[in-house]
């Protein structure tokens, strides 16, 4: 069993991570309960779960992502009076656009989807992705879907362009997006740098469709974001800024991000890397007394398998600030090539090649870092004595409170949770 998502689920939440955007899948209903499930919960647009509130057709009792049931017969005969039934049911519930993405089945069949729109009269609001190839990784269907979107709404910019940016490469799929968004704004703000949109999480379709005006594109997490970044260069000439040392996940890394920011855009960084300061002085007291009483957490073992974009900043942070073995580091589909580069050149240069594109290895680590089914997975082995989710699918806890593994506020989040998590070890 893999948990790893494919190219339909990127697709997927490519299209729900947008506000007002609502993705109709066309496909049996095994394609969608999961992925309804995962969107409704990583961004809750309903009050009320009740599946007596979504008992209409091709809702099945969800409030995200109706499907059109396709069964043997609409494999024979063709999907198109399904899909001229639900497009008029959903496009009343939707302010936004409504993408309709095609499953690996519904593919085979090839049923036009832009002949459909037009039958129903909502061309100008529906978004066809008759494929993303299917057998690809969740990035890459993730960027497709996007950038499908994006041709087809994005305005042009006119003669004045707007001095705010947008954030690309975060989506809900990624842990913690909320928290993550409302960190990253806090330290581009002590930077007098204003968002425009975060693209695509939780942003609007008004926001994507002024897009094209902001003066800088920052790519978080190049899997998600670098391609959509190239288009806006491409289509628009914004210039895109996109850090060498992977997504802000610890201190170093989060410096670097900051730094090339300012680089780029020629202005001051000193109050946000004083807040990294400040938060580095309250670390190095808290981690000085745990070691003095425990000796750790120098000495213990992790492993990681993550987005290329987290797992080299993570993986270098740890074996350098707090002088943990890397026992095991892969890197999941999609992965950014140079962030996978140079992560396999820090395994060689610190002695642990064998250590590199292994999960979970072949010994027990002290702490594994993996979403959450798989770091579950690991505690149920004995393969691990702690675990930290940083991607999704999750484990049953529940977070009330906005959280991020990224920024000042994500670094010292890790470290508690690394220190917490090898406790028992002393």
């Amino acid at each position: 069993m893999t948990f790893i998502p494919d190219a339909l689920t990127g697709s997927i939440f490519a299209a729900e991570s947008i506000e007002d955007c609502c993705v109709v899948l066309n496909s049996p209903t095994g394609c969608k309960f999961y992925h309804a499930h995962i969107s409704n919960q990583q961004y809750p647009r309903e009050s009320s779960l009740d599946p007596l509130s979504f008992a209409e057709e091709f809702y099945f009792g969800q409030p995200r992502i109706p499907c059109t049931y396709l069964d043997e017969d609409d494999y024979v005969a063709g999907s198109s009076e399904k899909l001229l039934s639900i497009l008029p049911n959903v496009a009343p519930r939707q302010k936004g656009a409504i993408v309709v993405i095609n499953s690996p089945g519904a593919t085979l069949i090839g049923d036009d989807l832009k002949y459909t729109f037009k039958e129903t009269g909502l061309e100008d609001q529906c978004v066809a992705i008759e494929s993303v190839d299917f057998s690809r990784s969740a990035p890459e269907g993730f960027e497709k879907t996007l950038l499908e979107i994006l041709k087809k709404y994005v305005r042009e910019p006119g003669k004045s362009s707007s001095e705010k940016v947008n954030i690309l490469g975060l989506s809900i799929s990624h842990k913690h997006w909320e928290g993550t968004i409302k960190e990253i704004k806090r330290l581009l703000d002590l930077m007098g740098v204003e968002v425009g949109s975060v693209i695509p999480a939780g942003c609007s379709m008004d926001e994507i469709k002024a897009s094209g005006q902001a003066s800088f594109n920052i790519v978080l997490c190049a899997e998600y974001g670098l391609q959509v970044a190239k288009w806006y260069e491409n289509k628009f000439g914004i210039p895109y800024i996109y850090c060498p040392e992977g997504a802000p996940v610890g201190f170093d890394a989060t410096v670097s991000f900051l730094n090339s920011i300012a680089e780029a855009m020629d202005i001051d960084a000193s109050r946000a890397l004083e807040d990294i300061s400040q938060a580095r002085k309250t670390a190095y007291r808290k981690i000085a007394r745990y070691n003095s009483l425990t000796g750790l957490p120098k000495g213990a073992t992790f492993s990681i398998q993550a987005d290329s974009s987290l797992a080299l900043p993570l993986t270098k942070w740890l074996y350098y600030y707090l002088g943990m073995a890397p026992m095991a580091v892969k890197t999941l589909p999609g992965g950014d090539p140079e962030y996978e580069r140079a992560l396999c050149e820090f395994m060689k240069e610190i002695g642990f090649t064998d250590e590199w594109d292994i999960f979970p290895g072949d010994q027990p680590v002290d702490i594994a870092i993996a979403d959450g089914h798989t770091v579950g997975s690991l505690r149920n082995q004995n393969m691990c004595r702690n675990g930290i989710e940083i991607a999704l699918p999750a484990g049953e806890y529940l977070d009330m409170v906005q959280k991020t593994y990224m920024g000042t506020t994500g670094a010292l989040m890790i470290l508690e949770e690394v220190l917490n998590g090898i406790r028992m070890l002393s």
